[in-house]
């Protein structure tokens, strides 16, 4: 995987999106000397919600097999689970 500081990648935008589109390449860009974005192909970004999606209907699913006492909306509950997908990357 290739680093590039923000400013470099940004005067080369155009090229680092085609290699990583037509060469699958993933991209690291820098802000300050400490990793802040990644240009991934899009297959992957797919695959990463997919896999995403996946969890979280298995967390629902779980969730459901033990009841807790309350109900909650379908937003509540996504709410919940982006609350605590935050919690989790942040420590």
């Amino acid at each position: 995987m290739e680093t590039y500081p923000l400013v470099e990648a940004r005067n080369q935008l155009g090229q680092l999106v085609g290699r990583v589109r037509h060469g699958q390449e993933h991209i690291l860009i820098t802000e300050y000397g400490r990793p802040a974005a990644a240009l991934i192909p899009i297959s992957e970004l797919e695959e990463l919600q997919r896999l995403r999606d996946e969890a979280d209907i298995a967390e629902a699913r779980a969730r459901e097999a033990v009841p807790s006492g309350r109900s909650m909306s379908h937003d509540a509950f996504m709410d919940q689970l982006e609350a605590e997908d935050r919690q989790e990357a942040s420590s």
